[in-house]
Formats: structure tokens, sequence, C-alpha cells
């Protein structure tokens, strides 16, 4: 992973001073294995999205069938 530097002549006079010649240099925050980069595409996600919505809605609709079957076979004590 290539990180930024910055030239020595476009550094303010104070980090020249403590740098001397060099060119700022950045270290990494973070280790570059910890970095997952993930392929999404949006029109696949949405698509999918709408599919487990539509089971679930499915779902619901046929327990609540269910539900209401149940009562109506319950013998009233």
């Amino acid at each position: 992973m290539e990180l930024p530097k910055i030239k020595n002549e476009n550094l303010p006079q104070e980090l020249r001073e403590v740098l001397g010649d060099a060119d700022a240099e950045f270290d990494a925050i973070v280790d570059p294995m910890d970095i997952i980069d993930i392929q999404v595409d949006p029109d696949a996600y949405r698509e999918e999205r709408l599919k487990i919505a539509n089971m679930l809605l499915e779902s619901r609709k046929k327990s609540q069938e269910y539900l209401r079957k149940q009562r109506l076979n319950k013998p009233n004590i």
C-alpha cells in the first residue's frame, strides 16, 4: 500500500527544520491485512432485499392464516 509523501520544498519551515532534507512520509495507521474490499452489486443487493421482504410477508400471511384456522377449530369450553 503506497502512502503519500510531501516533498520537502512544500513543507513549512518548522517541519523542514525537524526533517532536514528528507521528504515527509506517512506511516499506515492500520495493518493492510485488516482492510477488506467487498465487491457489492447494488442492483443485485436491492433485488435480494426485495425477494427476502416478499418471503417474510408471505410467511407472515401464512402464520396469520394458520392462527385464524386454529381459532376457528378450537372448541369452546
